[in-house]
């Protein structure tokens, strides 16, 4: 940086009487949401010219000194010396970052980026009231947020920006209790000569209003700002500071139960009023539940809009009441973009009956969530109850039933007797017909399986023996059991727990053993049926029932 030249100074009109800005000092804010207010310009300057960023990183100057890059980019000895005894030094995260002094805590604020910057249009439209960005797409949509914030915050506030490139530095000051005495709507932009390989924004208020001096709310800050800010933070490429301290995200972990994680994506559109409405985003169940912790962070334009810790949203016909377990461990992140949103940017304006649509299309497509989140750890203990020792239990208490019985009869050859004569099938086609509809409603395998499969050896006869597996399976299917058997020596068996008949007692190691028997005598019976069809392949039900009855006996015997 050379010397400087003249100052070059404009004047402004900020269109309306002074009087205006001073009401934005009593908008109902919070601190944090009117500092994101600031970190939504910069992060948005710094989103919407990635590019020309990164062109002027520092990349080919690793593993070489700073004293060599800024020898490389020109800068005279003076402000080399400078840097070497300012106490920050240089702020190095991908790109080269202007030293800032850090003012004094309470009674002056300070916000500062080294994104894009500003020529003078944008700064001047950034100063004006009412004054939208061309663009209005981003987080900025508005072009109020640095007017409202930084006059919520206090009596002066300025402004200092310098574009990427550019030659010129802007800066202004407004000084809301002179403008209001003197009635004027008028500030100057001075215009000043920089380096042009400088950029950003620095944003100065002085005469605080709102203290922000409490640890409590410094805390508060800090955690929601994170929360907010959770991707930007976490892609790589942005840096966030508060008081000097970066802020990081870390991202929960989620449940893992009956074999899965439950985490799972959301991405689905509804209409209402006339207009498509998208909600895109992921639900999940926390792995250490917590009521602050849970909820749904709502996002828009990849910034959050509602949430945080202790403030994440939590609607009654999802949540219940408080002390719910569902408000203790569902969670989740989703994405409402299309939804309008209020000035402040804290909210949807949602109230002629949008949230309530939301909240019904939401409802129906994550019960299954809702459902389990509801679990306690007692009851979710008790399910998964068939663990490996119970799983052993009901195998060797099977098998012993299969090793006294089923070898004694192989032996005997007396396993598969002949149909009685009274047994024999009256109307096969219709016996047929309901056979194939019996297929098909059992070969229809549940949604989830997650429990061990158990193999058992069959002796059908002194030579023969049939391979059959057991599986549990935990769907949502209303059917009872599967069985799939490729030839007359083998057969896999599902059994859905979770079937309403068996829910009572699926917790019961008794029952399971029972269950499995059955299961086995089952697959048996439908393997024997089917040996035993007509030369057209019918197969009589009055067969079946006296095949499962003979194996049934057989399995009950001591």
């Amino acid at each position: 940086m050379n010397m400087k030249e003249k100052v070059d100074v404009r004047e402004l009109n900020i269109q309306p009487q002074a009087g205006v800005i001073g009401v934005f000092s009593r908008l109902n804010y919070k601190p944090w949401y009117a500092i994101a207010e600031f970190v939504d310009n910069s992060t948005q300057s710094f989103y919407s010219h990635l590019q020309e960023l990164e062109k002027c990183g520092v990349k080919e100057f690793e593993g070489d000194s700073l004293l060599s890059f800024l020898k490389e980019k020109q800068y005279s000895s003076q402000i080399i010396t400078h840097l070497k005894r300012t106490e920050n030094g240089i702020l190095l995260n991908g790109v080269w970052g202007r030293v800032r002094d850090t003012l004094h805590e309470n009674d002056i604020l300070t916000i500062t980026d080294t994104a894009y910057g500003m020529e003078y249009d944008d700064f001047a439209r950034a100063v004006k009231i009412d004054s939208p960005p061309e663009d209005k797409t981003g987080r900025n949509e508005f072009g109020m947020g640095l007017k409202t914030a930084a006059s919520w915050f206090g009596n002066i506030w300025s402004v200092r920006s310098t574009q990427l490139g550019s030659v010129y530095e802007y800066y202004t000051e407004i000084n809301i209790p002179e403008l209001r005495k003197n009635n004027v709507n008028i500030v100057e932009i001075k215009r000043s000569s920089v380096d042009p390989f400088t950029h950003g924004t620095t944003i100065i208020i002085r005469e605080v209003t709102k203290k922000i001096s409490s640890p409590r709310t410094k805390g508060k800050i800090v955690e929601l700002l994170k929360s907010m800010y959770r991707r930007d933070l976490n892609n790589g490429l942005v840096h966030i500071n508060y008081d000097g301290d970066p802020l990081f995200y870390d991202e929960y972990n989620c449940l893992s139960f009956r074999n899965r994680v439950w985490r799972n994506d959301i991405d689905f559109f509804f209409d209402f009023d006339g207009k498509s409405h998208h909600v895109v985003g992921f639900v999940g169940i926390l792995a250490n539940g917590g009521f602050g912790r849970a909820g749904f962070a709502l996002f828009r334009r990849n910034r959050v809009v509602i949430g945080g810790e202790e403030f994440n949203y939590k609607p009654d016909e999802i949540f219940g009441q408080a002390q719910s377990p569902q408000s203790h461990k569902l969670f989740g992140e989703l994405d409402l973009d299309d939804f309008p949103i209020n000035q402040a940017k804290d909210g949807f304006v949602w109230d002629d009956g949008l949230e309530e649509k939301f909240i019904k299309e939401l409802k129906s497509r994550i019960q299954e969530y809702i459902d389990i989140a509801k679990l306690t750890k007692k009851e979710r203990a008790k399910e998964e109850d068939t663990s490996q020792t119970v799983s052993d239990n009901i195998q060797n208490q099977v098998q012993e039933s299969i090793n006294s019985s089923f070898s004694r009869q192989a032996e005997e050859n007396t396993l598969f007797l002949p149909l009685s004569d009274e047994e024999e099938p009256g109307n096969l086609q219709t016996d047929l017909d309901s056979y194939k509809e019996y297929q098909v409603e059992q070969n229809n395998l549940p949604e989830e399986i997650d429990e061990k499969i158990r193999p058992y050896t069959i002796p059908l006869d002194a030579v023969t023996k049939c391979n059959i597996t057991v599986q549990w399976t935990k769907g949502n299917s209303s059917k009872w059991i599967s069985v799939e058997s490729p030839d007359s020596t083998s057969a896999s068996i599902q059994l859905n727990i979770n079937h309403p008949f068996f829910k009572p007692f699926s917790n019961k190691e008794e029952f399971k053993t029972v269950l499995e028997k059955f299961a086995i005598a089952f697959a048996l019976a439908e393997i024997r049926a089917k040996n035993n069809a007509n030369i057209d392949g019918m197969i009589s039900p009055n067969a079946f029932r006296m095949h499962i009855n003979n194996f049934l006996r057989e399995l009950s015997e001591e």
